[in-house]
């Protein structure tokens, strides 16, 4: 867990020093959040909706207004902001969400889904185990950013 406290830190120098990066960072968890929240209302929507007039809006606002793959690459840019900032706790939390939403109607799931579900599971296990450790906890204290 040190090396990787290590390359947090880096990352986080690297960063900041970017101004387009200081300005959004303040809204992290808006963009983490809303770009997972916005995924599983898509989801919820796409089957829960009957008509052919419906799937028609649907289309229009998350396909047409790629308000879907706003909140798709909203939510990784979240991620990274969230990794550099104090709130790193909620990252694996988001991370767990995100594995909801990926297998969230519980049907028809294929290996890919599971595999792809894993992956965010140990991603966000790997994150909350690396604030148990004395390097977390420092890091996230000690921040300046």
């Amino acid at each position: 867990m040190q090396q990787f406290a290590v390359v947090v830190r880096e990352l986080r120098t690297l960063l900041a020093s970017f101004k387009f990066v200081k300005l959004i960072q303040p809204y992290h968890l808006h963009i983490l959040l809303g770009g997972l929240g916005i995924q599983f209302l898509y989801k919820i929507l796409l089957n829960n909706v009957t008509t052919l007039n419906g799937f028609n809006t649907l289309d229009t606002i998350f396909n047409d207004i790629p308000l879907y793959l706003i909140a798709y690459y909203g939510f990784f840019v979240g991620a990274w902001l969230t990794l550099i900032s104090r709130d790193v706790k909620i990252l694996s939390y988001a991370l767990w969400g995100y594995a909801f939403v990926i297998l969230f109607p519980f049907e028809h799931l294929r290996l890919f889904d599971l595999v792809h579900a894993a992956i965010y599971v140990a991603a966000g296990y790997g994150i909350f185990r690396y604030l148990t450790t004395t390097q977390g906890r420092n890091d996230s204290q000690n921040l300046n950013a």
